[in-house]
């Protein structure tokens, strides 16, 4: 537990606050719809800030309304000037959401800043450099255009022929680096961590990757200079090189506020967390006086972003760092104490891994659902969501009677779980929206076929030789890889290979065996994998079938892919079985995709009445009345990537720019989606999957809610 600081205890816990103290909280109950704050919002509210202040805001705990209040606080009752005030948050939602509730507090259009951190921080290097012009000299200047940025990264691909790095594990290059960048590192620093990780890889013929990665990293910044184009990621490290080089532009900002707020401090990465220090510099280890104070906001427990180098340490270790005190708001004002117990049951299990806390719900009794239900198989599953979504959604008619779906989000931790769910709403006549992603492309989406799918389409529109033979060569190559072979010998043996007048699939399968030891049964899979790439290259037939029990014998696909995905991506192959339907597929997919952007606007302005479907890492932020995690089963929830995280080398894997999926994070994304719920909760999960038994996810136990076998139920029914 956290404990306070004895000199300020006094003034925490007054119950007989001052006059000029009471008119103030007074105007803000007033302001806030007439509703009061809690012993634990006032207590961050009135913090006197003698040091930095750290509030550790559980799942719907208030904590926007807090800040706020707090924000408006130091205005009206210590007289601060607005200016120097700072609040920034992560998401533009999130600031609309704060800048509103700023608005509401202090009577109108307020001069308090509320920025994301890229509109911050390019606010902070326009004024720098446009004050002092030199500054100019560090990183990149430009406009921010990431399509053009993109277009130059591929360009240079092509020219420095990296496509086999383009693709190795199924991350780009562009990922890599801006993953890289977030985490703070250098172009130096990359090129040796290229060195150091992947020249034995042979990803480039007879030639040190690293070398070339450098010179194309160097003619990429060149690019960016000639042609005045910077990232988001290049605009913050910008910034953070002219603080760390020139100490008159440092001193500037350090002096500019008095207070900065950061919300959500537990999405931070390294690069923010870079520049918040060089603004605000650690004070815990100096005698140094820092005119501004941190006021940082967050919950470790619903840290779920380390994939994008959010490190929830950074929250958990804020005290060895700077002189603070921290404070907590553990009421949950959002979902009932069934859901409260579940969301503390569940995430308990990562003792290991948090700060020791414990969330209270408002009100203790509750007559809604919190439960988990079985289901023969995700159809089931599926048919009855969409059933118990009418069913509340006609509870509450609108005011001409019809459904109202507005209160209900399904959440999902993986896109194949959509697959059902869109069926049956789009069946049972349930409007819905969900954000615009490769989740709503089907198997288009997986990362693996993907690739392999944009190859072949494009060898279908190739208007030249040369444009077929290198689209085949580039699926040679891919092939190859599905059998972890180095790209640099595929790409070696498809050169020589295109050489020949003419050459045969049993070529193509030789390498594969000098390259592996291939068991007949594989060699068998290798040469119709071949063939069917054959046929497609001369008459632009394909049996999808084939190709797709040829695709699912590689040793790659059966790593990736989970069982499910498996069974799905031979289903969907099958169904379409041939080319132009796999065409069509794709074009359903992708315009359903494009079609769902207005409506998703049209919902976001409050103007469509539908369900929300979303993945659970979109969900943070968000509560409904009525919550539905579906499909909630081993290697969905967790993943199957999921490893321990004492079992990770988690230094190798930054550099490497492969951050792991740990059990401990997957246990923290089902927390989010538990506490998203206000009043009905429902958990499921089929007990099959393709007539194969699946085993419910380990969280369910965990958070010990009850499950319903609904099978047996409906099975009784229907006898």
């Amino acid at each position: 537990m956290f404990t306070k600081q004895q000199s300020i205890e006094s003034d925490l816990l007054e119950t007989v606050p001052n006059l000029a103290n009471r008119t103030t909280l007074q105007q803000l109950i007033a302001k806030n719809g007439g509703n009061s704050f809690s012993e634990e919002q006032l207590a961050a509210i009135r913090f006197p800030m003698n040091t930095h202040l750290r509030i550790i805001a559980g799942a719907g705990s208030g904590k926007t309304q807090t800040i706020c209040a707090k924000a408006a606080y130091l205005v009206l009752e210590r007289q601060v000037d607005p200016k120097a005030i700072m609040m920034c948050t992560f998401s533009r939602k999130a600031k609309l959401e704060m800048e509103a509730r700023i608005n509401q507090y202090l009577g109108g259009h307020t001069k308090i800043a509320v920025q994301t951190f890229h509109g911050w921080f390019n606010a902070e290097y326009n004024e720098l450099t446009s004050q002092m012009p030199h500054l100019k000299q560090w990183g990149i200047e430009g406009v921010i255009d990431e399509e053009q940025y993109y277009q130059g990264i591929n360009q240079l691909i092509k020219k420095y022929r990296l496509y086999n790095f383009d693709k190795f594990e199924e991350r780009t290059i562009a990922s890599r680096i801006s993953y890289w960048r977030n985490m703070g590192y250098s172009d130096q620093a990359m090129v040796e961590f290229v060195a150091k990780y992947f020249d034995a890889k042979e990803l480039i013929p007879n030639q040190k990757l690293s070398d070339i990665f450098q010179q194309f990293l160097a003619e990429l910044a060149m690019l960016k200079k000639a042609q005045r184009f910077i990232t988001f990621d290049d605009m913050l490290f910008n910034l953070k090189l002219i603080l760390e080089n020139d100490a008159t532009a440092r001193q500037s900002l350090q002096k500019k506020y008095r207070y900065i707020f950061i919300d959500e401090f537990q999405d931070i990465n390294p690069l923010q967390k870079q520049i918040v220090a060089l603004i605000c510099p650690p004070d815990k280890a100096t005698s140094k006086k820092i005119s501004s104070k941190l006021i940082i906001v967050g919950d470790d427990d619903q840290s779920i972003y380390y994939f994008r180098g959010a490190e929830p340490n950074y929250i958990k270790e804020f005290e060895q760092e700077y002189q603070q005190t921290s404070l907590q708001l553990m009421t949950n004002y959002r979902s009932d104490a069934p859901i409260v117990a579940a969301g503390n049951r569940l995430i308990q299990q990562n003792a290991h891994d948090r700060l020791a806390k414990r969330m209270t719900a408002k009100e203790s009794a509750s007559q809604h659902d919190c439960y988990g239900l079985s289901f023969s198989d995700d159809e089931q599953e599926a048919s009855w969501i969409g059933e118990k979504i009418q069913e509340l959604a006609q509870q509450t008619p609108l005011s001409d009677g019809s459904p109202d779906y507005r209160d209900t989000m399904v959440l999902y931790p993986t896109r194949i779980q959509l697959r059902s769910l869109l069926k049956q709403l789009t069946k049972q006549k349930i409007p819905f929206v969900t954000p615009t992603n490769d989740d709503l492309l089907g198997i288009f989406g997986l990362p693996l076929f993907k690739t392999l799918f944009q190859q072949l389409t494009l060898l279908d529109s190739a208007t030249s030789m040369q444009q077929k033979n290198e689209a085949l060569k580039t699926i040679i190559q891919q092939y190859a890889f599905y059998h972890y072979i180095k790209f640099g010998a595929s790409a070696q043996f498809s050169e020589a290979l295109f050489r020949k007048n003419k050459f045969k699939i049993n070529d193509l399968v030789a390498f594969l065996v000098s390259e592996r030891k291939l068991s007949q049964a594989s060699q068998d899979q290798a040469k119709e994998f071949f063939k069917q790439i054959y046929l497609f290259y001369q008459r632009k037939y394909l049996n999808l079938g084939a190709l797709a029990e040829a695709l699912l014998a590689t040793p790659k696909f059966k790593k990736d892919l989970s069982e499910e995905e498996v069974d799905w991506l031979r289903h969907e192959l099958s169904s379409a079985g041939d080319w132009p339907g796999l065409l069509s597929a794709f074009q359903q997919a992708s315009q359903q995709n494009k079609g769902m952007k207005k409506r998703l606007n049209d919902y976001d302005q409050e103007k469509l009445n539908a369900v929300y479907l979303l993945s659970i890492h979109a969900s943070k932020g968000l509560g409904k009345k009525n919550i539905f995690i579906k499909g909630v089963y081993q290697d969905a929830l967790p993943n199957h990537h999921a490893v321990k995280k004492a079992d990770c080398d988690l230094q190798k894997a930054k550099e490497e720019a492969a951050p792991p999926t740990t059990i401990e994070e997957q246990r923290r994304l089902m927390y989010v989606a538990i506490t998203r719920a206000k009043e009905n909760l429902y958990i499921t999960f089929p007990k099959t999957i393709n007539n194969k038994s699946i085993t419910p996810s380990p969280f369910l136990k965990e958070a010990g809610v009850s499950i319903k076998d609904y099978s047996k139920a409906a099975s009784i029914v229907d006898s």
